[in-house]
């Protein structure tokens, strides 16, 4: 698994847990900044806590050295193959690349619509549009609320938001994550506007018809009326969210702490370690054999490397898992960047294998692989 993927599944399981916390604890409280604060925290959380530092967590384990990997002339200058996932990566990127385009063009059109007076009341950063049919007292309460959306610089959310879900386009968190700060925010502007007149609850319901909800502008007419008039009638003073957002919080440590934590890498075990004698040792199916085979198909001798004529011996660190699978494959001596990087992804692509045992039952290996790159040098 690539570094990558492994950062974007971290990132949405995070955020998966703050979204959650925030509909059990907050999702129906009146205080709105701190319901704002949350989500936009939620999303900026998801993105950094995976890549925070990893927290080494001890364990008992075996430790297992591998024969030197010669590469030989026949492959030495063989064209990388193809990895399914860096094509997933690729793909993934390239289709983000499309939505945040897309954006871009949903951005120009919607302060056309502005700047040409299209449309109900609505805002978008400073622009404001409040329609020419309203009445004298309609207008003033419509002025107050697009006027909350831009003092308030909700448009700033938006586009933010809009921009992380386009990025992360395959998980439907961000755009939950989205349409809920979309929610706060008419709250928000409401609980100003509201100041203005006292018929508010009724020119809300005058105004609920026809606006698409994947819109960019802050509008005063929108689908979740329901919601915004019983927002208006909430009178829980926002106090009373204070304690159940310190335990919400409580959450954001114990993240930091499953995101980033990893088994200790491979080499020498710290003392803390328990090093254990193996009553089978992790082998690689089909054996020695089967490995030298399947790593000399699927390494290439970097091109740079080649033509700059450097040679050496690279030792690979990784983990075989008690369910098989390789994990946390790092350069422990290197040569030079692009061998170290060849080194690290042809490991970290190997398929699992049968892990080590101890009574029957299967235990984390730590393994050392030493591989040889030499120029015209035989096996």
């Amino acid at each position: 698994m690539t570094p990558a993927i492994l950062w974007y599944l971290k990132a949405n399981a995070a955020l998966a847990l703050l979204l959650g916390a925030y509909w059990l604890a907050l999702r129906y409280e009146t205080w709105l900044a701190g319901r704002r604060a949350w989500l936009l925290g939620a999303a900026i959380s998801a993105l950094l806590l995976p890549l925070l530092p990893p927290f080494p967590l001890p364990a008992a384990t075996v430790l297992q050295d591998l024969p030197v990997l010669r590469l030989a002339p026949a492959f030495a200058q063989k064209a990388p193959a193809i990895d399914a996932a860096s094509l997933l990566v690729t793909l993934h990127a390239l289709v983000s690349v499309a939505l945040i385009a897309r954006l871009g063009w949903r951005i120009r059109r919607a302060t056309r619509a502005l700047d040409h007076g299209l449309g109900g009341a609505s805002s978008f950063f400073g622009r404001i549009h409040i329609p020419d049919g309203a009445s004298v007292r309609d207008r003033a309460a419509m002025l107050a609320h697009e006027r909350a959306h831009a003092a308030l610089g909700h448009s700033c959310d938006v586009v933010a938001l809009e921009l992380l879900a386009a990025a992360c386009w395959s998980s439907p968190l961000w755009r939950i994550l989205l349409r809920e700060l979309r929610r706060v925010h008419e709250y928000q502007a409401d609980a100003i506007a509201a100041r203005s007149t006292d018929h508010y609850p009724e020119l809300l319901l005058a105004s609920a018809l026809g606006v698409p909800s994947e819109a960019l502008l802050n509008r005063f007419r929108t689908s979740n009326l329901q919601h915004r008039i019983r927002m208006l009638h909430n009178n829980r003073p926002p106090r009373k969210a204070l304690p159940k957002l310190l335990i919400a919080l409580s959450l954001v440590p114990l993240l930091a702490l499953l995101t980033g934590t990893s088994r200790i890498p491979a080499g020498i075990p710290p003392p803390s370690a328990v090093v254990l004698q193996a009553d089978r040792q992790a082998e690689f199916p089909g054996g020695m054999e089967a490995l030298v085979k399947h790593l000399s198909a699927a390494i290439a001798y970097p091109e740079s490397a080649r033509k700059d004529g450097v040679e050496g011996m690279v030792h690979i660190a990784f983990t075989v898992q008690a369910s098989g699978r390789v994990a946390g494959a790092h350069v422990k001596h290197g040569v030079r960047d692009d061998l170290d990087r060849e080194a690290v992804r042809v490991v970290s692509a190997m398929p699992e294998w049968k892990p080590a045992l101890i009574n029957g039952k299967a235990v984390d290996t730590e393994l050392t692989l030493p591989i040889a790159f030499r120029l015209g040098a035989k096996p």
